[in-house]
């Protein structure tokens, strides 16, 4: 009688066993995420040139003016400077990333809390001056992942030190669940004298997949971009 009780207890201690690493094994596979939620993302590490300023890896094409586009994006994991990539593809103009004066962590735990605070502080992180000036362009495009079911703070500081009135904005942004989670909105909001088109959002695990850079070019057409 107690071999077979030891037996069902060894059983139920292997079927126990053996779903805790299944459901450990789903939730650190695929993609990396730019999203800050109260989601672990899959990945929560970033590549070595996560805080890498666009200029440090960009080719020529990227500095050459073509006029009246820029394409401005701000991106941590790089999710959303892939996506700024597929758009310039499309329609060239000038492209240029948004830098942080101090880098945000590499490990995602400690950006999400980092985020958190700069968000309940209503904070206006500083930027790295920018090559290309937003006044200049009549239509700027503006990338950025969903932090905390917003934009990020550092995109508020950008609205608050260029002024796009008269300007056609265009948003994009990579997230993973939220769709464009009520920033395009926000941007309107804060940009009110500026004329908003219609925005993108690709979710993050997409992001290198040519279904996205299908939804690229078919919103760019649908916009009148292309």
């Amino acid at each position: 009688m107690k071999i077979k009780l030891f037996k069902k207890i060894a059983m139920s201690a292997a079927v126990i066993a053996t779903t805790f690493l299944a459901a450990c094994s789903s939730t650190n596979s695929t993609s990396s995420s730019e999203e800050i939620s109260t989601r672990e993302p899959e990945s929560t590490k970033l590549s070595s040139e996560s805080n890498n300023p666009e200029s440090s890896n960009s080719s020529e094409a990227d500095m050459v003016s073509t006029g009246k586009t820029l394409i401005l994006y701000f991106s941590w994991s790089n999710n959303t400077k892939t996506m700024a990539g597929y758009i310039h593809d499309e329609i060239g103009g000038d492209k240029e990333q948004i830098v942080p004066v101090v880098a945000y962590p590499e490990v995602y735990s400690e950006v999400a809390d980092y985020a958190k605070e700069e968000r309940g502080n209503n904070a206006r992180p500083k930027f790295n001056s920018l090559t290309h000036n937003p006044e200049d362009y009549d239509t700027i495009l503006v990338g950025y992942p969903v932090w905390w079911y917003t934009i990020p703070m550092i995109i508020h500081t950008l609205f608050e030190t260029y002024d796009f009135s008269g300007k056609t904005i265009v948003p994009f942004n990579t997230h993973e669940g939220s769709g464009d989670g009520g920033t395009y909105e926000t941007i309107q909001e804060i940009a009110p004298k500026a004329t908003l088109l219609k925005g993108l959002p690709i979710r993050g695990g997409d992001i290198g997949k040519d279904s996205a850079k299908e939804d690229v070019k078919k919103w760019l057409k649908e916009i009148g971009l292309k």
